[in-house]
């Protein structure tokens, strides 16, 4: 009987030890089974290229589908480029990887409200372990964020430390307050169809930016835009900036009022040449150019250069780079920077260039326009500087013109039109003041091309500026 006992005492017990083991051992391979789950489907993201790539361009209230079928082991990959604090709505019926700019993958499944914390390329990453899966992602950018990036300075990234040198009292763009750009519904869909329109003729639309903003408003200032804040060439539309800056060195008293002759500055408005500009940018900065300098003297030449961006951009303008000059030149006889201008560009094969962005361009024509850059006197003298006259008699047959190609070519010949446009064999750019002939409605549109493309399709400017023209005004 003993016996029988304790083989029933022992019994029991390895009942209760097997459970106890079974009540350890399962979830711990449950668990390993999951992480090898994970760590499979982490190699198929990591090692397995992408089956599907495609770039998604996501509008502002405009909402993008991405929807297919999905095979076992495959990988879509979907990429977007957002601004830090962009603000997104995104859903998906299942569960999608969500990598941010430095790579970093969240799990997403259902509706997710996302602040972008970086500004750069965001990726949505399909795949399943079902033999077969249906996906359905929806993704809206809810909110922009209108607001500046911290300024690049061309000090910051070039292989030389300019000395600080006070050989002058440092100037200063001096507004009361800048403008407020408010987003609004009715041109922001304009600005959508800007895009959809380039999109459709099959030019690269990551490669545009457009900045549109009301000025019949009460309040300032109802504004739509895409791509608004990437630095982007801007060719001749560095003029625009180099005028306000010459003015600002009148109202200063550090440049007798003529230094400059009205000749020479109306050749740069308005005939965008680079001859006068060139000389312009040697009186306003006190540089000229030349052979190359030894280190001193280009620290202190490059500093003078290096005056125009902090003008700009202690009043909020940035990023912003307006230092160099524009070739070809035609009193040098310089095809291309040589001696100092080619020092201050470092290698010519990838140079430092000017830059600046569509937001900064549109402020700035909206503070000319509101007579609140420099002065009112100036303002004025600039808005007549930037004013054309649209009528085919006064630019068809001029070989360079402002016109042709560009933002005013398809608008009405007695329409107000005040602009400033750039242009080389890679870009194509205009901005623009633009009004009814009855003054009724007026606006301010900057576009920037910054592709071969874009210059080679003389066209697409005078469309898109006609749409405009007749969604503004209906």
């Amino acid at each position: 009987m003993n016996k029988k006992y304790r083989k029933i005492k022992r019994s029991i017990r390895l009942d209760r030890v097997a459970i106890l083991v079974a009540l350890v051992c399962l979830p711990l391979i449950s668990l390993i089974l999951l992480i090898s789950k994970l760590f499979n489907s982490y190699q198929v993201l990591n090692s397995k290229k992408c089956t599907i790539e495609s770039k998604i361009n996501l509008l502002t209230f405009i909402e993008k589908s991405i929807q297919g079928t999905i095979n076992k082991n495959q990988v879509n990959c979907f990429y977007f480029y957002g601004s830090s604090e962009d603000k997104i709505k995104l859903f998906s019926k299942t569960k999608i990887t969500f990598k941010t700019p430095n790579n970093h993958p969240s799990i997403l499944q259902g509706s997710s409200n996302i602040t972008l914390s970086n500004t750069g390329t965001y990726s949505i990453v399909i795949n399943t372990d079902k033999d077969v899966e249906d996906y359905q992602v929806t993704l809206k950018l809810e909110s922009k964020n209108l607001s500046a990036t911290p300024p690049i300075r061309i000090t910051e990234t070039l292989p030389y430390k300019p000395a600080i040198i006070n050989y002058e009292p440092q100037l200063i763009y001096k507004v009361d307050k800048p403008p407020s750009f408010k987003q609004n519904l009715k041109l922001q869909t304009i600005v959508n169809d800007i895009v959809a329109l380039a999109s459709s003729k099959g030019l690269p639309i990551d490669r545009l930016s457009v900045s549109l903003v009301e000025l019949n408003s009460t309040e300032c200032c109802a504004y739509g835009q895409y791509l608004a804040q990437e630095p982007r060439f801007p060719a001749s539309v560095a003029k625009l900036f180099w005028m306000v800056y010459l003015y600002g060195k009148y109202e200063a008293k550090l440049l007798p009022e003529g230094a400059v002759s009205y000749k020479n500055l109306a050749k740069m408005i308005q005939d965008s040449d680079n001859e006068s500009a060139s000389l312009i940018v040697d009186t306003i900065t006190q540089t000229k150019s030349g052979e190359n300098l030894p280190s001193n003297e280009f620290d202190r030449w490059v500093q003078k250069r290096l005056a125009m961006n902090s003008f700009f951009e202690q009043a909020g303008y940035y990023p912003i780079n307006i230092s160099q000059k524009l070739f070809p030149t035609d009193y040098q006889k310089n095809d291309a920077p040589a001696g100092r201008d080619l020092q201050i560009r470092r290698d010519e094969s990838h140079p430092y260039r000017n830059y600046t962005t569509t937001h900064n361009v549109a402020r700035l024509l909206l503070e000319i326009y509101q007579e609140k850059a420099i002065s009112k006197k100036y303002s004025q003298s600039m808005k007549l500087l930037l004013k054309r006259n649209l009528h085919p008699s006064a630019w068809r047959n001029k070989e360079f013109n402002a016109i042709e190609g560009f933002l005013g070519e398809a608008l009405p010949e007695n329409a107000y039109f005040a602009s400033k446009m750039g242009w080389n064999f890679n870009t194509r750019n205009d901005a623009a003041i633009i009004g009814t002939p009855n003054g009724k409605h007026k606006y301010i549109l900057v576009i920037f091309g910054d592709d071969p493309s874009f210059y080679k399709d003389k066209k697409l400017f005078p469309e898109l500026s006609r749409l405009v023209y007749e969604r503004m005004t209906n």
